[in-house]
């Protein structure tokens, strides 16, 4: 056999190695990684959401408590808690928008 017949055989079954990875790498080993990583994110963001549920009712709480003392009439306490009930829907709302990399608030 001469030298080239031998270089060319080699480069063949490198070639032929790397075209099985390639394609082992993109059905088999892709779309495990993918599910895994997708797995790992709604995790994630079910546990960013969590906090943020928290840190909001424990805000609204305390904010709705501060009113309660500060109010003198229904009437504004009702308004306060409306409004009060709204920031904080809209503050989870913005908070899961820029989680899920929805379109962002302008101010």
């Amino acid at each position: 056999m001469s030298i080239i017949a031998i270089v060319a055989s080699a480069v063949l079954s490198s070639l032929f190695t790397l075209l099985v990875v390639g394609i082992w790498g993109h059905f088999y080993f892709q779309p495990r990684l993918r599910n895994t990583l997708q797995r790992e994110l709604d995790e994630q963001v079910e546990s960013a959401a969590q906090v943020i549920s928290e840190r909001v009712e424990e805000g609204v709480r305390r904010g709705l408590v501060d009113g309660v003392r500060n109010l003198p009439s229904r009437e504004v306490l009702e308004g306060a808690s409306r409004s009060l009930a709204r920031s904080g829907a809209e503050l989870v709302s913005e908070r899961l928008g820029q989680i899920f990399g929805g379109p962002r608030k302008k101010d």
